[in-house]
């Protein structure tokens, strides 16, 4: 079809651009950090104006302030006032608002006149900051509601939605999610593969093709959701297209009057006002995201600082031993299917290097140089991986990035391991779950590569801080070890 046509010579990079993807979970947390700081710079200003910069009882001002951001907060998260449709609707819990703070006052006043330290604080220095409080944290709800409605209207905050299936199941959620009046949630597009039953648009909304074009769609396009919109009753086609849907990096939900027993243990959600089954959800989204690239960032940087030297004596050893580049470059399989240069350290006799990984190396491989067998051996061939991780390519944790042509038995990886697709929602790492467990090295069998997608598959969906940092500690264990390293 046309649109599809246009769209497919879209520039990727320029249309993932568009727009920064809406997390409901980090914004709750900033509207949650918002409080507290209204709380606490409220608090200091007035003790500035009031009592006197220098106040020798200023800790116990800190501390009452500190308690009533506390208690306020976690009041108010019990309450449901972080959820989104809270905080873009402000004018729905004000009352919540200045209860909840009168509450937590009147605890924090009792609390002061139980242990005899109400005296320590100034009356006109307590009211004048409940009430400026009062005023200011509804003020800043309604702020923030304005600029993420201003942002989501102008294109710069944005929750991209695509929809599968056509008629008028299709025309009727369209409609309804327009009805909303939210300017985050864009549907995008509608794809079906029965094309000539639906037009070129439904509910003004373009028809972009089949269901391909929608894989293809959704790895060259930022995209948040995918939405189902199927008939009870075609649960094999269903099932069938969900498990396509599995290699996306997106959320895949199924619309209401869907019921199937094979997903009776997925999550109900309220999307859209509307309760809607998950399918399948992003790995990794909210805090998570920032949180895990922070982590990446701050690991990278500190054992790129800490593996400066012995990488300038590998890259030496390397040019002593046989001629030809120090760094190898190969592409592999990285987040969302997309292609990127991993750096290694070159191994092989520089006229026998493989880029597409169509041969995997063997024990006494005659392609290895000397150099090449010791650093294979200790991993050190992928301490240039460090600079991937710093670019965003890659995680220091993460299923390992395969090559192009790498095989198993024979068969490329694809073709041995239904699901493998679903390892690139995450970034590849340096290390991961798999290897830490074994699973280090070639894998050129389909058991070998069954285990490694297994293990792969259990760290997406048990990914945690800690088990990353889990992950990387044993990792120094396993290179000692030297197994499998060849």
């Amino acid at each position: 079809m046309n649109n599809t046509a246009e769209l497919a010579g879209q520039s990727p990079s320029v249309t993932a651009a568009a727009g920064t993807s809406l997390s409901t979970q980090v914004i709750g947390g900033l509207v949650a950090l918002l409080d507290v700081l209204i709380i606490c710079v409220t608090s200091a200003v007035i003790h500035s104006l009031y009592v006197g910069p220098g106040d020798l009882r200023a800790a116990y001002y800190g501390t009452a302030t500190s308690i009533l951001a506390l208690i306020t907060v976690l009041a108010l998260q019990v309450g449901g006032a972080y959820r989104f449709n809270a905080i873009i609707h402000p004018g729905r819990c004000v009352i919540r608002l200045v209860g909840v703070l009168l509450l937590a006052f009147l605890v924090l006043m009792i609390s002061a006149f139980a242990l005899k330290l109400s005296e320590k604080y100034s009356r006109v220095w307590a009211f004048a900051w409940l009430f400026a409080s009062a005023f200011l944290l509804p003020a800043g709800r309604h702020a923030v509601a304005l600029v993420v409605r201003r942002w989501a209207a102008r294109g710069h905050l944005s929750r991209n939605i695509l929809v599968y299936g056509g008629g008028e199941r299709t025309d009727k959620l369209i409609e309804h999610i327009q009805r909303q009046s939210e300017p985050w949630n864009r549907v995008v597009g509608v794809f079906d593969d029965r094309l000539a039953r639906i037009g070129n648009t439904v509910a003004g909304v373009p028809v972009l093709g089949n269901l391909g074009d929608l894989i293809r769609y959704g790895q060259t396009h930022r995209s948040d959701d995918i939405l189902v919109t199927l008939p009870w009753g075609a649960q094999e086609r269903i099932m069938g297209i969900v498990r396509q849907l599995t290699a996306l990096p997106v959320n895949v939900r199924l619309t209401p009057e869907f019921a199937v027993v094979d997903l009776h243990q997925r999550r109900i959600s309220h999307q859209f006002g509307l309760p809607m089954l998950n399918v399948l959800e992003k790995p990794i989204s909210g805090w998570g995201v920032l949180t895990k690239w922070l982590l990446d960032l701050t690991l990278g940087a500190f054992f790129v600082v800490l593996g400066a030297p012995l990488m300038a004596l590998i890259a030496l050893c390397i040019k002593l031993d046989s001629p030809g580049p120090v760094l190898f470059r190969q592409y592999r399989y990285g987040f969302n299917q997309q292609l990127i240069g991993v750096f290694k350290f070159r191994t092989m006799h520089a006229n026998m290097t493989d880029h597409d990984a169509d041969r995997l190396t063997q024990r006494q491989d005659p392609r290895v140089t000397r150099v090449g067998a010791i650093l294979r051996r200790f991993g050190l061939d992928e301490l240039p991986q460090l600079f991937n991780v710093l670019a965003g390519q890659m995680s220091i944790v993460g299923p390992r990035p395969h090559a192009t042509q790498a095989k198993a038995g024979g068969k490329l990886y694809q073709d041995v391991v239904d699901q493998y697709a679903v390892r690139h929602k995450v970034r590849p790492g340096i290390t991961g779950w798999a290897q830490i467990h074994g699973w280090r090295g070639n894998t050129d069998t389909e058991e070998a590569l069954v285990r490694r997608v297994e293990h792969d598959l259990y760290y997406i969906d048990n990914w945690s801080v800690l088990l990353d940092l889990r992950i990387v500690l044993r990792t120094f264990w396993v290179v000692i070890e030297g197994e499998n390293g060849y």
